[in-house]
């Protein structure tokens, strides 16, 4: 598969960041290694629940991570 790279951000609930890193980052590690893109998890801002999640790769890439 093949595409151009490019980047898309998905917004989470902090609470939520858990379950998707994982008990040591065991989780996050096999989406990573399954998918091929580079996710980055950004810690909550100040003042927000939130947490940012930038998936990079090629469109086929990011459609298997999220």
């Amino acid at each position: 598969a093949g595409g151009d790279q490019t980047s898309t951000q998905v917004t989470i609930p902090k609470d939520l960041a858990g379950s998707i890193i994982g008990k040591g980052g065991e989780r996050i590690k096999m989406i990573r290694n399954r998918c091929n893109a580079v996710i980055k998890i950004d810690d909550p801002l100040p003042g927000s629940n939130d947490r940012i999640i930038t998936i990079t790769g090629n469109q086929e890439q990011i459609n298997h991570a999220q």
